[in-house]
């Protein structure tokens, strides 16, 4: 008797690397894949062993279903408080608080412990980019916030010249001063 040799079905799906796939066939692959692996997790609770979540960030991503956090929450008011001469602090806090309404679960501090991390991480960020340079690096990027620095004290003498000019008039005067901030800032 002659010995019968199986061929491969024609139905059957050729093998593709994930990386060749199209956004359709990665989607299908990706369900076939969940759901055969809910299906051995539910086969493995059914036997009695114990059974580990789906090798997914899906789960992680529900837990945290919730709405970005707003993050300028309260910085646009605090600079128009912080101009006008009649409204105190804790009158500002207040009506922060009333205008946050808590939308991003943190209430009226939210938004300063969201700036205060935000510097924090970007400090970080920047020192190891400092520590990653080469020492060429590190001259030129000086030598960049220096021409920088002397920019910014050139535009504040001339708004000052400007200003002794004019008489003087508020809003020049603020802005001298946010400059003058800035050149104290570089400096640092």
């Amino acid at each position: 008797k002659k010995k019968h040799r199986r061929r491969p079905s024609k139905k059957k799906r050729r093998w593709k690397p994930y990386s060749k796939l199209t956004w359709e066939e990665k989607q299908q692959f990706d369900e076939r894949q969940s759901l055969r692996a809910s299906r051995l997790r539910a086969e493995m609770f059914a036997k009695g062993q114990p059974v580990a979540p789906y090798n997914t960030t899906q789960f992680l991503m529900e837990d945290h279903d919730q709405e970005e956090p707003d993050l300028k929450t309260g910085l646009y008011p605090r600079r128009a408080a912080a101009k006008s001469d009649d409204t105190s602090e804790e009158d500002f806090l207040e009506e922060a608080a009333e205008e946050d309404g808590g939308s991003d679960g943190m209430g009226g501090d939210g938004s300063e412990f969201l700036q205060r991390d935000f510097s924090e991480t970007y400090e970080r960020y920047h020192v190891e980019s400092l520590q990653n340079m080469s020492k060429q690096e590190l001259v030129k990027e000086y030598l960049e916030l220096e021409k920088c620095l002397s920019r910014m004290e050139e535009e504040n003498n001339r708004l000052r010249m400007e200003s002794k000019k004019h008489g003087g008039e508020a809003a020049e005067m603020a802005r001298v001063r946010q400059l003058e901030l800035e050149v104290d800032r570089l400096r640092a």
